[in-house]
């Protein structure tokens, strides 16, 4: 009777191997993500504004003459002040997307259901002068 037992099987080091690098590249994604250089405010999937994450202000977002959020932004960062909830107030009780926060590396979101604003960010792809870009609607 043989009684040898291995402890790990062949696939048991692969999958441990695996659930590794899984973590490690997640790790470095979140720690050494470019940085963001930009802000882009969509508004029922459009474009409405580009924010430049290059100094510190603050941004009203209105739908026609209803104001819906403020957004502020810092050097290399974005968040969500104030949220108006003119959709559905009890779904953003918790203002979500203000608890949020800032967000900063590229690819990052903040989404505010209710109002159908979504803002993410991405590096700066070309350079420009502009502070804001607004879309006329």
């Amino acid at each position: 009777m043989n009684t040898t037992h291995k402890l790990f099987s062949k696939w048991d080091i692969l999958l441990v191997t695996i659930v590794i690098i899984g973590f490690l590249s997640w790790f470095l994604f979140q720690n050494f993500a470019p940085a963001a250089g930009r802000a882009v405010v969509l508004l029922n999937g459009k474009v409405y504004k580009i924010l430049l994450l290059n100094k510190e202000a603050f941004y009203k977002i209105y739908k026609g003459n209803e104001y819906l959020m403020t957004v502020e932004t810092k050097p290399g960062m974005v968040r969500v002040t104030y949220a108006a909830n003119w959709v559905f107030p009890e779904t953003e009780k918790d203002q979500v997307s203000v608890a949020t926060g800032w967000i900063s590396k590229e690819g990052e979101s903040i989404v505010n259901i209710p109002n159908r604003i979504v803002i993410y960010t991405e590096g700066m792809k070309e350079k420009t002068e502009y502070d804001v870009m607004t879309a006329q609607q």
